[in-house]
């Protein structure tokens, strides 16, 4: 379920910004198509470093603090991007479509490491596929479509933001949830190292450790000589 719950709050930002927004300003805020595709495209090439640093922060500080910004970045910056975007101007449309991709940046660069983290090696890939393309199929791909019907049924312009709101609330619960697994090995994997020194220590603490063990079961056969004698 953490999984799910992951995957939901990052495919549904990704639809709902890089998807749904642009046939929004165009069908509905009769904002100029060509226009709105440029904004977009500018917000995509100016996500790449946004992501890459998302993703060297949390190697620093961890994963769970970055996507914990990305989500309660959307519950409190999702009404305010929305109505930038509905003001129809050039400029303001642009800094609220930048919001977006800035808060979604926060789960590009860090989901593609923090979620294979979460099962064991052994069923990491049919787990970590079934979990991602269930959440992707049923709230990822459908947010275009269920929030078109939103604001047709209620008239109301801001549901986008609303529906935000409502996954940035699942994603808050996922990411409490979630163990932290920056600079954690993964489950069930052997141990890794970088370094030959780490290596050499490693292979000396394995050492140690058997020795102990040798040296605790021999002094179990003599205590069990003693006893029989």
């Amino acid at each position: 379920m953490q999984c799910v719950g992951l995957v939901l709050i990052f495919n549904v930002t990704d639809y709902m910004a890089l998807s749904y927004l642009p046939s929004f300003l165009s069908a509905t805020l009769h904002f100029d198509e060509t226009h709105g595709l440029f904004l977009v495209l500018l917000v995509m090439v100016l996500m790449i470093p946004m992501t890459l640093f998302a993703g060297h922060l949390s190697d620093m500080i961890g994963r769970k603090p970055v996507m914990m910004v990305g989500c309660v970045g959307l519950l409190v910056l999702s009404i305010p991007a929305l109505l930038l975007v509905r003001t129809g101007a050039f400029l303001p449309v642009f800094f609220g479509l930048l919001i977006l991709g800035a808060l979604l940046s926060t789960f590009t660069g860090v989901m593609p490491s923090a979620l294979p983290a979460l099962f064991p090696t052994r069923i990491r890939y049919g787990a970590l596929a079934i979990g991602f393309n269930v959440s992707v199929s049923l709230f990822g791909g459908t947010t275009p479509l269920v929030t078109a019907w939103l604001v047709d049924a209620t008239g109301n312009l801001m549901m986008p933001a609303y529906y935000l709101m409502a996954a940035s609330a699942i994603g808050v619960v996922s990411v409490l949830a979630l163990r932290e697994t920056a600079r954690q090995p993964l489950l069930g994997s052997g141990p890794c190292v970088a370094t030959k020194a780490e290596a050499l220590a490693l292979t000396r603490k394995k050492l140690k450790v058997v020795s102990g063990k040798g040296k605790g079961k021999r002094v179990d056969e003599t205590v069990r000589e003693k006893k029989r004698a």
